[in-house]
């Protein structure tokens, strides 16, 4: 028991230390059947990667916020992902709950929880911000109401061009 303990501490210590720039090279499918790799979802901008599930109340919530969300900022370059973590036996009810939403943004199977544990993630919902190069910009687990707030501003910040650095030195020519 101790060795599984101190094998899962050092393997997210490993974890934790890894670039963030790092990207897990996982590819799901979607409810068409179709494989996107997670790494192909950044090629136009940066993304929002959302884990959840159908049994959660709380992704539920966070779901329609990622949806707004979607509908203010993909036509600007962002892409909305929402990656569920049900079973191979909910898939049913995962296309159910998408279309009955009328959900446009892109969702993802994740039945064995390879991108959520790729990612670093223990629950949902879970939300994780990627820059296009695949560094992490923000990350939040659990959900309450206002929590899209702070993400709605993190995804303004990465869509927002780079500002040149001020050069003091020719400041007052």
């Amino acid at each position: 028991m101790k060795r599984h303990l101190i094998a899962g501490i050092l393997a997210l210590a490993a974890l934790a230390a890894a670039p963030e720039a790092q990207v897990p090279n996982v590819a799901l499918k979607d409810l068409g059947g179709r494989r996107v790799a997670l790494k192909d979802v950044l090629a136009a901008g940066p993304a929002v990667v959302s884990f959840w599930a159908t049994w959660c109340h709380p992704c539920q919530e966070e779901l329609k916020a990622m949806q707004r969300l979607h509908e203010t900022y993909g036509g600007d370059g962002a892409a909305f992902v929402a990656v569920s973590i049900d079973d191979a036996k909910t898939t049913g009810k995962v296309k159910a709950l998408v279309k009955g939403r009328k959900y446009t943004l892109t969702v993802l199977l994740d039945p064995e929880q390879a991108a959520m544990k790729a990612f670093g993630l223990s629950e949902v919902p879970g939300v994780i911000l990627l820059a296009q190069d695949g560094t992490r910009l923000y990350q939040h687990t659990g959900y309450k109401p206002g929590d899209e707030v702070a993400l709605e501003e993190a995804v303004k910040a990465a869509l927002r061009p780079p500002q040149p650095a001020c050069d003091s030195a020719g400041a007052g020519r």
